[in-house]
């Protein structure tokens, strides 16, 4: 479980649509090697707006980290992993600034020494400016 506060810019182009992109970076401690996963989310997102509720989908690359250990040392490999970003938003009323959003992120993580499916699930509170 980690802190992942996240920015977006987006644009509105009907009243059933929108396009973003979302940025998402997560906090821990970069310094500690046994720590794998992904450092941070870049998606670009298509929002299907019905009344309160907004479904998201998009694709998105994300820059991992995994450790690469040999014998007498180990070291960080980052690299560009590529994702697919599913949400959906929730709304109390159209115009509430307030909203609660559900997403789940997958990334396939292509490493050297280590490769595989990295997906998070967040429940995020949302702002909206």
């Amino acid at each position: 479980m980690t802190l992942q506060p996240s920015v977006a810019l987006g644009w509105r182009f009907a009243e059933w649509g929108s396009l973003y992109y979302r940025n998402a970076i997560s906090f821990f401690n970069l310094k500690d090697l046994r720590w794998i996963g992904v450092i941070d989310v870049n998606a670009a997102v298509l929002g299907i707006h019905h009344r309160e509720l907004t479904l998201e989908l998009g694709p998105s690359l994300d820059v991992f980290a995994v450790p690469l250990c040999a014998d007498t040392w180990c070291q960080r490999e980052h690299g560009l992993a590529p994702a697919l970003h599913l949400g959906a938003t929730l709304s109390p009323a159209p115009e509430s600034r307030l909203r609660g959003r559900g997403t789940v992120h997958a990334a396939y993580i292509p490493g050297i020494a280590w490769s595989g499916i990295s997906i998070s699930i967040a429940v995020e509170g949302v702002y909206r400016f």
